[in-house]
């Protein structure tokens, strides 16, 4: 153990927590922002129902193992060999869970997902099926703002990842208000191009934040071991399986309360 780890002090923890959850209490107003405004536009039953019980259940199962990158870079990213290895990874899995999301998207395995196993009523299924098109960089875009994400963690940039945060929803919002106020657009739609701009905006944002960091701090070499793929595997997939079990609750409750009576006004 270094030095400095063994001197850490509350006033560090503290230091390192707090934009963390700062950034966590932002994100969770991003899903009462999108409902203020889609409920405010025409169908407003249809659209809460297709954004909060098709759209965004589905896109979060599919992105649900690449989530765990931020803590993973965190423990991990000690030199540029094991950075370079663990962002090999995240881009080969963000490709292959983005063509997963295209093919639901554009195939009839939509409409089996969506009607035969979550039973959705007729009314949401068109309106869900553009949102989700709309929302085929998610998975990437995450994948790539976590997995930086971590990194700036790792060396005591937690600060950007709340402000990173704090310009995600602010791109949601203008995407939100210029839809409200000046196109009329389906709320699904304005919900989806809504969230993609602020998840854009917050991966822009902390690449840009990440270059310094690794041109500074990063080391090179590190005294650790060299990480292997096997051993990064060993610690990622236990993780991955807790992300999957998560975000696999939300498909199941909106399969569910789509076989009960008034599901549509239920599900919005």
């Amino acid at each position: 153990m270094s030095g400095s780890e063994r001197d850490l002090t509350t006033g560090q923890v503290f230091r390192t927590w707090w934009p963390l959850a700062a950034s966590w209490v932002l994100m969770a107003l991003e899903g009462p922002l999108q409902t203020i405004f889609v409920a405010r536009l025409a169908d407003p039953k249809i659209h809460l129902a297709a954004f909060g019980s098709l759209v965004l259940p589905i896109a979060m199962l599919i992105e649900a193992p690449i989530i765990m990158l931020l803590s993973a870079s965190t423990a991990l990213c000690v030199d540029h060999d094991a950075y370079r290895k663990i962002r090999r990874f995240m881009h080969g899995l963000s490709a292959a869970l983005t063509v997963l999301h295209i093919v639901i998207a554009l195939s009839p395995l939509y409409h089996l997902l969506v009607v035969n196993v979550l039973h959705a009523p007729p009314e949401i299924v068109e309106p869900g099926r553009i949102g989700f098109i709309l929302m085929i960089p998610w998975t990437w875009a995450i994948a790539y703002r976590r997995f930086n994400q971590g990194v700036l963690i790792r060396f005591g940039r937690s600060l950007s990842v709340g402000v990173g945060t704090l310009i995600r929803l602010c791109a949601n919002g203008i995407v939100l208000t210029v839809g409200f106020t000046l196109i009329e657009v389906p709320g699904t739609t304005l919900a989806a191009l809504a969230i993609m701009a602020g998840v854009l905006s917050e991966a822009a944002y902390v690449g840009l934040c990440v270059r310094p960091v690794l041109r500074d701090r990063l080391p090179q070499v590190s005294d650790v071991q060299p990480l292997t793929y096997r051993a990064f595997l060993r610690f990622y997939v236990p993780l991955s399986l807790t992300s999957l079990i998560l975000m696999g609750i939300r498909p199941v409750l909106s399969a569910a309360v789509g076989r009960m009576p008034n599901a549509l006004d239920s599900l919005a």
